[in-house]
């Protein structure tokens, strides 16, 4: 198997500032005229209030979503899960985002994702930050999510974080150390990790490194770049992010899943009439990037 380009429906499915609401189903004929064969279903975008997954007919429209991507030969090979603060005491309509997280493991089995992604909890009430108990907090929360999970076919993988800018608060797993600490704990190999290029970017140090340090645990990719100072979600190549030892140490650590864009902003600013065009060039950027993995 060898690595494959894909990008995350965010791609497309959630413009509001000049064309107003892309459908999921827009979306993925758009990605599918672009060169996209391999496609990350988010399913936070769609958990949103009066989007697919929070309506009743849920399943209905996932199953419409499965024929609609049969039809353009595209494959679902990683998911998002809707995500929550769940260590958070305080937080609102708990059984709201529970729910919205049931079906999002639902959805994945029914479109045959074999990866998806969830964000781990921080704590927010107690003094100080303490690792031992965030990563217990942890535990105790996927448990139950991995189990359902696995009933359906379906792999978890959570991914590395940052810590908010600004801010004081540690953010658990922005530390690739208690993030390999956590998944490590299952021992399982239906949980692995995965690896957002733009978040690392913001916590610092050398991605290389850590992505050796998580090795084989490997299973999915967030890519984006950006400045080192916000999570700006750009393509390669428009941040200040080194592309090249990156996608060398990919092929170093034996990576073969998929190399998958989370590009959110990217085509928000492109004018209509040629927002096409530029979906195109994405594929051409990721292509590149690719070729250097096969190279190396």
């Amino acid at each position: 198997m060898s690595m494959r380009l894909s990008t995350s429906t965010n791609i497309m499915d959630r413009y509001k500032k000049v064309q107003g609401v892309v459908s999921m189903e827009e979306c993925l004929i758009r990605c599918a005229k672009a060169g996209y064969k391999v496609i990350d279903m988010n399913f936070h975008d769609m958990s949103n209030p009066g989007m697919p997954l929070a309506k009743d007919d849920w399943e209905e429209w996932v199953d419409r979503i499965a024929l609609l991507a049969d039809s353009l030969n595209i494959t679902f090979s990683q998911s998002h899960a809707h995500f929550y603060n769940f260590l958070n005491n305080q937080i609102e309509n708990r059984e709201w985002h529970e729910e919205m997280i049931r079906r999002s493991i639902i959805a994945s089995g029914k479109l045959n994702v074999k990866w998806m992604t969830m964000h781990a909890g921080n704590e927010v009430e107690s003094d100080g930050f303490s690792a031992s108990r965030a990563k217990l907090g942890n535990i105790e929360y996927f448990k139950s999510k991995i189990e359902f999970a696995i009933k359906n076919n379906v792999g978890v993988v959570i991914e590395n974080m940052f810590d908010p800018v600004g801010q004081k608060r540690r953010t658990f797993t922005a530390s690739t150390e208690n993030l390999i600490d956590l998944v490590d704990y299952f021992n399982d190999p239906m949980v692995g990790i995965c690896w957002d290029f733009g978040h690392a970017n913001l916590v610092g140090g050398d991605q290389c490194d850590s992505l050796r340090m998580v090795g084989k645990r490997l299973k999915s990719t967030h890519v984006s770049d950006n400045h080192g100072e916000r999570d700006e979600h750009l393509l390669p190549f428009y941040g200040n992010i080194e592309w090249e030892p990156i996608m060398r140490t990919l092929k170093e650590i034996g990576y073969e899943y998929d190399f998958t864009y989370e590009i959110t902003p990217f085509l928000d600013r492109v004018p209509p009439e040629i927002r096409d065009t530029a979906l195109v060039h994405t594929v051409e950027v990721g292509k590149y990037l690719i070729n250097l993995y096969n190279e190396a």
